[in-house]
């Protein structure tokens, strides 16, 4: 069987060959006119080689893909593909994914990549219902109705992507990017959905950088709209900015996302981090740090690998990407003990980590142990009053109730495990 091959773009240009071999190896070359000054399409792909080869290869591919198996068995039957096979999924979904990397066979009408946009099949109200009535009830489904063999997605819960624009919402026929991910709540834990608005919500009220979401609610089901922050308009274009996960970013598989399971931990990231060029790589660090001590704070218990993303511009540019699928536990089990997907210190759970646990984390990270203790003060201090404001901004009246208290329940998490390491 003779070697397969896709054309790699990066928002429109043209960088790179991703190869199949006979034998299901993978290789990705860039253009020999790339520079070390150019976006790379992956921190673990880095543009000072020409070629890389399988392992990191595989493992970013497989971070492009839903973590979900049904869905990745779904797609592949749709498409008569392996469902282990990264390449051949993103032959038919890869051409609008995380970041700016578009997936394009070759051969294909590459409009896909190119400046062509603004053809949108809109959604009247009642195919918009269908859909998100589909994806609400159907954990597998990801927006089959719509997807149209054009997005992927990464993640294990339900989700679509589509175009938002003055009110309305469709599926772009073109270049033109999806900007918005709509998820229902998760099964299970009642008002997910404005949880995940709320943690979001507070940490932007307290400084730190996050996803802007929006809430729509139905008798039929709840959806938490996120904007795309790896999206952007420019003039009259919209354009798509470059992104990875930090399980990507470390050459490590989606199914590694927890350091439980093998995958990365916080020495991990500091070394990743120490690698980076420039004045960029200590508010790197910072933002990382703050983003951690969050979620820790929150009692966010999937603040996994694959839930810290960074932004990669040209000439070696990295900044932390702003924080996502955030959630916490508390309001769902309230005293229970809370566990950190990344150990802090020497301690998993929240209520044990302490003062020296911490200093370890600075130094794994390059932070003054004075700078750490200035960091995790101010967040535990201005928290209570972020969630206060977030209960009550952008939430509808009918759940104004339930919003007060779950930010009373994650205020007190984060006062209890604050005073316990200051």
């Amino acid at each position: 069987m003779p070697e397969k091959a896709l054309e790699i773009y990066l928002d429109g240009e043209h960088i790179g060959r991703l190869v199949e071999a006979a034998g299901g190896a993978l290789k990705f070359s860039y253009d020999s006119g790339r520079t070390p000054t150019d976006v790379p399409l992956s921190l673990s792909m880095p543009t000072t080689a020409t070629t890389h080869q399988n392992r990191v290869v595989r493992a970013y591919l497989d971070g492009l893909l839903p973590d979900n198996d049904q869905v990745r068995r779904r797609w592949a039957e749709e498409y008569g593909v392996s469902a282990r096979n990264p390449f051949a999924l993103l032959r038919h979904v890869g051409r609008d994914a995380a970041g700016a990397i578009q997936v394009i066979p070759p051969g294909d009408d590459v409009s896909d990549a190119a400046e062509s946009q603004g053809d949108i099949d809109w959604l009247d109200e009642s195919r918009l219902h269908d859909l998100l009535e589909a994806i609400a009830r159907h954990p597998d489904d990801w927006g089959g109705m719509q997807r149209s063999g054009r997005w992927s997605l990464a993640g294990a819960q339900s989700k679509v992507a589509l175009f938002g624009e003055a009110g309305r919402w469709g599926t772009p026929r073109d270049a033109t990017p999806t900007t918005h991910i709509l998820k229902p709540a998760i099964s299970g834990y009642e008002g997910h959905h404005l949880n995940e608005h709320l943690c979001l919500r507070a940490a932007a009220e307290a400084g730190l950088r996050a996803a802007r979401t929006t809430l729509l609610v139905h008798d039929e089901w709840d959806i938490v709209v996120s904007e795309r922050y790896d999206r952007e308009k420019r003039g009259a274009r919209w354009r798509r900015l470059h992104q990875e996960d930090l399980c990507q970013a470390l050459g490590q598989p989606p199914e590694k996302k927890y350091q439980a399971d093998g995958g990365p931990g916080i020495a991990d990231v500091g070394a990743l981090f120490s690698r980076l060029r420039g004045s960029a790589r200590a508010s790197l660090t910072r933002d990382f740090f703050d983003a951690l001590a969050f979620n820790v704070l929150i009692g966010a218990p999937d603040a996994h690998a694959k839930n810290y993303s960074v932004m990669l511009g040209r000439r070696g540019a990295v900044s932390l990407a702003p924080l996502y699928d955030v959630a916490s536990i508390v309001p769902y089990y309230p005293g229970d003990p809370v566990m950190s997907a990344m150990k802090i210190g020497d301690a998993w759970e929240t209520s044990k980590i302490g003062v020296s646990d911490w200093a370890k984390v600075g130094r794994q990270l390059g932070l003054r142990d004075d700078a750490v203790e200035e960091r995790l003060s101010r967040l535990t201090r201005v928290l209570p009053e972020a969630f206060e404001r977030a209960a009550t901004t952008d939430v509808p009246d009918t759940l104004r109730a339930q919003a007060a208290e779950m930010a009373d329940a994650i205020t007190q998490h984060v006062r209890r495990v604050g005073t316990s390491f200051l």
